[in-house]
């Protein structure tokens, strides 16, 4: 799934490593990948990750180099705006990653060993 969102990041999270769209102010897209495939988005620690990461992505893609005020001012914007955008993305990503290992819980017989009296 990828989100096209303008003026603003997405985050595209399927099975397959994520990316970080953007579209700066002077409409040049960029695209960045974002591993998550190594983390566990079941549990806290796996979606913080995944969050922490986002977040590093997009203050690289933001920075702009600039000292001046104006320059500082579309630098926070761009990471606002990015942050804004991609956390849908994200809840999105962490939700289908717990009801996939429910789904799996589900199918998964049980042993025998784990079920007494059976």
């Amino acid at each position: 799934m990828s989100l096209r969102l303008p003026l603003a990041l997405a985050l595209a999270l399927t099975l397959a490593p994520a990316a970080v769209h953007a579209t700066p102010v002077n409409a040049t897209e960029f695209e960045a990948p974002v591993a998550h495939d190594d983390l566990d988005l079941t549990t806290n620690e796996g979606a913080s990750r995944l969050d922490e990461r986002v977040r590093t992505k997009v203050r690289q893609m933001c920075a702009n180099g600039g000292r001046d005020g104006a320059s500082v001012r579309l630098e926070r914007e761009c990471r606002e705006s990015a942050l804004a955008a991609t956390a849908p993305a994200i809840r999105v990503a962490v939700a289908n990653a717990r009801l996939e290992r429910v789904r799996f819980a589900e199918n998964t017989p049980a042993s025998p060993a784990a079920t007494p009296g059976v």
